[in-house]
């Protein structure tokens, strides 16, 4: 997949970004945090366009678990 290949190469391009990334523990997808800002890097920056770009908002809960595989989870409890 073109896609995500390009997604993973930016983030080793730029790691400072990673902040602004989930990254789900079980089922390993990754997406950028629904409350990162319009611009990260400055007014005139495109850094937060790109992220938005490549990667898909991924909300987490309060264990870091995305919203799938958190309800997965809280099942089997």
């Amino acid at each position: 997949m073109k896609h995500k290949r390009d997604s993973e190469l930016y983030l080793k391009m730029y790691p400072e970004f990673l902040k602004w990334i989930n990254e789900c523990p079980i089922c390993h997808s990754k997406g950028y945090k629904p409350e990162m800002p319009e611009h990260i890097e400055g007014e005139y920056s495109i850094a937060a366009y790109n992220i938005r770009k490549y990667f898909k908002p991924l909300e987490v809960d309060e264990n870091g678990l995305c919203l799938q595989c958190s309800k997965g989870y809280n099942k089997k409890r």
